[in-house]
């Protein structure tokens, strides 16, 4: 049997074949391998209806959906099909002082390639184009195809989606990214890379100690004042002293001075103490012959200075009540555990951020927050230093 024309179900290359129907095929022009089918007219135009009405509908979303604006620093649109911009731009970069692409430059394509450890589509279209309308030498063209082929076999496909030239790619914003790319971040074998480290990945890393050291600093905080009391509680006994003069400004001596059953009496100075008071407020009452009495209600504090002056007039008897409406505040050391510990939540992302070089505002609010999270003072130093590194490696973030 002779060989028959078929067309790739990816980048639409039509190329003949001794394969028979029912048999897979390699395209020569993107390494995608589909079954051969039949020929079949009414089922080429149904194909070819889906493509158009896809098309028609992609052109749409693209404009009336907030997506579209992100999806320009990922794909670039030629002839209503998207192609990875990043690979377009690396092999208009190659050719800029060679006519040809060399196997070094196939190398980089490579790399841009199996970024995310996945061949989508929209690469393999890519790939397809450039070998389209960009020349290759025999020996980078080989080593290219022979070195996607390969990989493409013992590659690891991983559940989670990474890949944003991946149509099961799902990312609202460049926040959600890092989220859903922890896991990627900390990656074992992106750690130990053998590549020399950039200067946003020891960002990346120096934040992560960070966020160790303020979790275990908001752990400490809250162990230590768990049970620490404060000038609010009155659970012990109180004292109130002062003064009683009479309007000529004269100490009054012998007045008596009642509390709570507790009594004394006033000293030539006019001065008097009354021990021993429970609770957080008391009724104090000064009598005194030849002048009216004089009752007082007050806040008292266990652990505060309680003074009262009085004046004591002639005649009728006087009522004062100096109680005020004090709401007892939260200490501020009891707040120190969870700021530290959210704020330390913030550093991880801030350093997963930095490592993936995927949002540098993310990046920079992570060192912000690093310093917030204290990590007994030494987070807060590591913090300053990556934000240093941050600011060194701003451009890698823009591209």
């Amino acid at each position: 049997m002779g060989d028959i024309k078929v067309r790739c179900t990816t980048c639409y290359n039509v190329f003949n074949t001794s394969k028979e129907e029912g048999e897979s095929v390699i395209c020569p022009m993107c390494d995608n391998s589909f079954t051969v089918k039949k020929v079949n007219i009414v089922a080429d135009i149904a194909q070819s209806i889906t493509d158009f009405t896809t098309k028609i509908g992609s052109n749409i979303k693209e404009k009336i959906a907030p997506e579209s604006k992100k999806d320009d620093s990922i794909f670039e649109v030629i002839d209503g099909k998207k192609y990875d911009k990043e690979l377009l731009r690396v092999a208009a970069e190659l050719t800029k002082k060679k006519e040809e692409i060399t196997l070094e430059g196939s190398k980089q394509l490579f790399v841009q390639i199996s970024d995310y450890d996945d061949y989508t589509q929209i690469e393999k279209q890519t790939v397809a184009y450039i070998r389209k309308n960009y020349k290759f030498t025999p020996e980078a063209n080989k080593w290219l195809r022979t070195e996607i082929s390969r990989w493409a076999q013992i590659r690891t496909r991983n559940e989670e989606i990474t890949d944003p030239t991946s149509s099961k790619f799902k990312s609202g914003n460049q926040v959600s990214f890092v989220f859903t790319n922890l896991k990627d971040a900390y990656r074992w074998d992106n750690l130990k890379n053998d590549k020399p480290k950039t200067a946003s990945h020891w960002a990346g890393i120096l934040l992560s100690i960070v966020f160790v050291l303020g979790l275990f600093s908001g752990i400490a905080y809250g162990f230590k004042w768990s049970n620490q009391n404060t000038q609010w509680n009155n659970e012990g006994l109180s004292a109130v002293h002062g003064s009683v003069i009479d309007t000529h400004g004269d100490a009054i001596e012998n007045v008596m001075v009642e509390a709570n059953g507790k009594k004394t009496t006033t000293n030539p100075q006019g001065w008097y103490v009354i021990y021993d008071i429970v609770g957080d407020e008391v009724e104090i009452k000064f009598t005194m012959e030849g002048y009216g009495s004089v009752t007082v209600l007050m806040n008292i504090r266990s652990e505060g200075t309680n003074i009262l002056d009085i004046e004591l007039l002639e005649g009728n008897e006087q009522k004062f009540d100096n109680r005020k409406e004090v709401s007892e505040p939260w200490p501020p050391n009891y707040a120190l555990a969870p700021i530290f510990i959210i704020a330390s939540i913030m550093a991880l992302l801030g350093s997963s951020a930095a490592i993936l070089q995927q949002n540098f505002r993310l990046a920079v609010a992570g060192c912000l927050f690093g310093v917030i999270s204290y990590g007994f003072l030494i987070g807060s130093i590591l913090s300053v230093i990556a934000l240093s590194f941050l600011l060194v490696d701003r451009k890698k973030f823009d591209k």
